[in-house]
């Protein structure tokens, strides 16, 4: 249960950071709204780098290998 936990928590942190990408990209507003998301998008990342040096090599190594590993 926590494995499914951990890969769902990762792949919705992925789609949250391509969506605060979409709106920086998309955004023509006032600098304060542009830094918010740039805020946003650093928190976002800080937490995928956390998670991807502290629980993921834990995970088990077949499942590593299958969600993480499928460019190779």
């Amino acid at each position: 249960m926590a494995y499914v936990y951990l890969l769902d928590m990762n792949k919705f942190i992925e789609q949250r950071i391509a969506g605060a990408r979409n709106a920086l990209a998309e955004s023509n507003g006032s600098s304060s709204e542009q830094q918010f998301i740039e805020g946003r998008t650093s928190a976002l990342l800080d937490f995928q780098e956390y998670l991807m040096g502290n629980y993921i090599p834990k995970l088990p190594r077949r499942i590593r290998e299958t969600y993480f590993n499928r460019d190779n």
